[in-house]
Formats: structure tokens, C-alpha cells, sequence
């Protein structure tokens, strides 16, 4: 006899077709954040704060992707390890960003 009862054995980890579209969405709502933190229009040179909006953006939707494309919410693990890599490259990139801007 299995301890697998027929709820369980039923249940999908491919992530809903509803969820899949909220967060084509919400990816949709950061990447125009992206281009205002980015001042795309703008030909003059960003400042450190709109350098942090734009590494806070970009860690929102590589958690969105990583979560709901890749489905490693079935593997918490590799999706800490995945954002904390992240999050340490956006602080170096920021930070190399804030000390260029020192200099300046």
C-alpha cells in the first residue's frame, strides 16, 4: 500500500497558467519601471539612487523569473543561492558605480 494518497499524487508543480500570466504582468510593470529608473529618454548620466531603483528592479524580476518560469520554488535551495549570487553582483556593480561617481 502506498502512503501517497490520490490528492497527492495529482498535484502539479508546473506553476498555473493564471500565475504564469500575473507574472508576465508584473514583469511587464518593472520593465517600465526600468526605463523610468533608467531615464532612457535622458542623455545625461544616472545617479547612485537611480543606480540602486534599477539593481532593486532587476533583483525583483530575476526573483520573478527564477520563481515562476524556471520553477525553482519547487527548489528553495538553488533559489536562495541564485538570489543571494544576484544580489551580491548588483551591490559589486552599484558600489564600483557610487566609487566611479566619487572620483568624478
Amino acid at each position: 500500500p502506498s502512503s501517497i494518497s490520490c490528492g497527492e499524487a495529482m498535484r502539479s508543480y508546473y506553476p498555473k497558467v493564471r500565475t504564469l500570466l500575473l507574472a508576465w504582468a508584473a514583469l511587464m510593470a518593472l520593465t517600465i519601471g526600468t526605463m523610468v529608473a533608467g531615464r532612457v529618454t535622458d542623455t545625461n548620466s544616472l545617479g547612485v539612487g537611480w543606480m540602486v531603483a534599477l539593481g532593486v528592479i532587476t533583483w525583483a524580476k530575476a526573483g520573478m523569473i527564477l520563481r515562476n518560469y524556471l520553477n525553482l520554488r519547487t527548489a528553495p535551495t538553488w533559489l536562495d543561492v541564485f538570489m543571494a549570487y544576484l544580489l551580491i553582483l548588483l551591490v559589486l556593480v552599484v558600489g564600483l558605480f557610487a566609487f566611479a561617481n566619487a572620483k568624478a
